[in-house]
């Protein structure tokens, strides 16, 4: 911990000398006034990149200008760049703003940070309404967008430069259109599907002509397309009564080109990703038949015959104790914020906090900022002997600190400091979410403060999201709202079959595409979540009893409550998306680039659709009566291609 305070009480000397002067100082002049750096230039030069790298991820922006003298460049924090300007949020915009970051669940804490800059106290105990993943590089693009600067990167081991326009969430995934150089044509660009860093050009360097206004809008079907290029592909299928229903919602009623009398339809498709296709395919089982193309059907095929023709592994499964073990020591694989990086970002926002209020008592402080009193004290402490050089008692922050009272008088951090890249994405996502579920109010306090956020910021807007309108939507938040009791058709996806059943509706929210509904099942005595979408019919059948209230479910995912097996399996390298898409209890990463994976299954009909889209890249390990299941039903599926 020495060394970590070290390091805050270097970095934080450092934004106060660098914010504070009226010339760009030279690294020499950096190393020798402020504490803490290495003898030698090299050394010092190292060192001062590890800062400068840091507060560049907080959004802290350090300048290299040219001066004279033998370094030829000296150093400086822009105020302009450092603080935000002042936003003019009314109260009912702040509080609109606050109920946003509140009620949608973004897997991090980078709104509350944003809110805390704004000066705005966040909510807690929230009922979340919306759950998105936030997939590693948003915010790069996010940055790129309101720079109008290209980016750089690798996609489908191709490398990429494209001016980036705005990123839209669709059926749950993130795309960023923009325009790529390469094929001077607009893209889509599935992000989580970009391979390693995106970097970014200068601000600028990514500018598209008026001639070259990109237009671009992604498929509303299940038949997904992203930097499409070639000619469009028509596929027919033919759908059993069962999904009938499901599929034709799901892609329209004009892709219907014969009904027949056992309830099962043809429709023709056009589909773009042929690799896509297939998974879509595979998920709805011996519901569906491809019909032609020839290639399509026969792709299929091969598929399912290697599935079939896979041998039984017969390694032993790990304890599942191991693999918790393993997955503990290896971490869930998202980047790290260093605790020195962390603790800068802690005390930037307590020192702008206090120099709003002037004093507080110690334990609303450290409840505010989620420490203990201690913690508290000791932070503010080496705050309290940070400063400008040459570190005269005039030139420190003037904090005064005691176990019950802290009092500060901060004018240089009175204002709110700018958000980074991904508090933005965060805020800004928050809010589109919001504004996107059909019934916001368009005009409304959290639009006026969008529109007030980007405008401040320089920015176009960057972030579009796209919330479904399942059919019988409207018929379930009616029934939350109004506390109905519903009989409802449910096609259940661990069964793969309608079941009827009586419900008290609860909740209902948006998670990664799709809403859920969160209500109190009758038939088995329990509170269960149903996907919206896989209602088929829904009737009133009067008021509901008394329940509980639900919840607020702020630190997890919003996953359908049910009983579940463990099974044991390995990953290849093609197929690691699955420790990725589905529950999982624990994973150990080989090192040939495999997982190990303890997989929460929910139900047979749901774990066939996993191993057949993940074909021959997985193999179950234990426990013996699943062994059998991917061959199983891959075999099933070849007798309606044989037929």
């Amino acid at each position: 911990m020495a060394g970590d305070d070290a390091k805050l009480e270097r970095i934080t000397d450092l934004i106060f000398a660098l914010l504070d002067t009226a010339q760009p100082i030279p690294l020499n002049q950096i190393a020798e006034d402020i504490p803490g750096y290495p003898e030698g230039h090299e050394a010092r030069r190292q060192a001062f990149e590890r800062d400068k790298r840091l507060l560049r991820e907080e959004g802290i922006i350090v300048e290299s200008v040219p001066i004279d003298g033998p370094e030829q460049f000296g150093y400086r924090i822009d105020p302009a760049t450092f603080f935000l300007p002042d936003l003019h949020l009314d109260m009912e915009e702040q509080a609109a703003l606050n109920l946003a970051v509140a009620g949608v669940h973004l897997d991090d804490e980078r709104g509350e940070d944003a809110l805390r800059k704004l000066g705005i106290v966040e909510l807690f105990d929230v009922q979340p309404v919306a759950s998105l993943g936030v997939v590693p590089g948003l915010d790069r693009l996010f940055q790129a967008i309101a720079a109008q600067a290209e980016v750089r990167f690798s996609y489908r081991g191709e490398s990429r430069v494209v001016a980036p326009a705005r990123l839209q969430l669709v059926n749950g995934r993130w795309y960023l259109a923009g325009w790529s150089k390469e094929r001077d044509a607009g893209r889509n660009f599935r992000v989580d599907r970009i391979e390693g860093a995106i970097s970014v050009g200068v601000p600028g360097s990514g500018e598209v002509s008026a001639d070259k206004r990109i237009t671009l809008s992604l498929p509303d079907t299940v038949i997904e397309r992203d930097d499409d290029e070639g000619a469009h592909v028509t596929a027919a299928i033919k759908v059993d009564g069962l999904y009938a229903w499901k599929v034709t919602s799901d892609t329209g009623p004009e892709r219907i080109v014969e009904r027949h009398d056992d309830g099962s339809v043809t429709l023709e498709i056009d589909i773009g990703e042929p690799l896509i296709f297939r998974s879509w395919v595979l998920s709805l089982l011996d519901h569906v038949q491809i019909l032609s193309p020839s290639d399509q059907r026969q792709d299929i095929v091969d598929w399912l015959n290697g599935i079939v023709a896979q041998p039984i592994s017969h390694l032993a499964p790990p304890r599942l104790e191991e693999l918790i073990a393993a997955s503990q020591q290896q971490g869930d694989g998202a980047p790290r914020v260093p605790p020195a990086q962390r603790r800068v970002r802690r005390l930037l926002a307590m020192l702008e906090w206090l120099a709003s209020v002037g004093s507080s008592s110690t334990s609303e402080m450290a409840q505010r900022f989620s420490m203990t009193k201690e913690e508290l004290v000791a932070e503010l402490e080496l705050a309290a002997c940070c400063g400008r050089p040459p570190y005269s008692p005039g030139e420190l922050m003037d904090i005064i600190v005691d176990p019950e009272e802290v009092s500060a008088r901060l004018p240089e951090m009175n204002r709110p400091r700018q958000l980074t890249p991904a508090e933005g994405v965060a805020v800004a996502a928050a809010a589109k979410t919001i504004l996107a579920i059909e019934g916001a109010d368009a005009n409304g306090p959290l639009a006026r403060a969008v529109v007030k956020l980007e405008e401040a910021l320089g920015r176009q807007p960057a972030i579009e999201v796209e919330i479904p309108h399942p059919p019988l939507l409207d018929a379930l938040r009616d029934a939350v709202d109004q506390q109905r009791q519903l009989n409802v058709e449910y096609l259940s996806l661990s069964s793969d079959a309608f079941t009827k059943r009586t419900i008290d509706p609860l909740s209902l929210v948006t998670s990664n595409g799709r809403w859920y509904l969160t209500a109190y099942c009758h038939n088995v005595d329990g509170t269960r979540t149903f996907r919206a979408d896989r209602f088929k019919s829904v009737t009133d059948c009067g008021k509901q009893p008394p329940h509980e209230a639900v919840p607020p479910r702020r630190s997890e995912s919003f996953i359908p409550d049910i009983e579940t097996d463990i099974v044991t399996v390995h990953v290849d390298a093609s197929a690691l998306w699955v420790a990725d898409s589905v529950p999982i209890l624990a994973r150990r990463d080989e090192p040939d680039g495999s997982a190990t994976v303890a997989l929460s299954v929910s139900g047979t009909a749901w774990f066939e659709r996993v191993l057949l889209q993940a074909g021959t890249g997985l193999s179950i390990l234990g426990p013996p009566q699943w062994q059998n299941t991917a061959r199983d039903a891959a075999a099933r599926i070849l007798s309606h291609y044989s037929s």
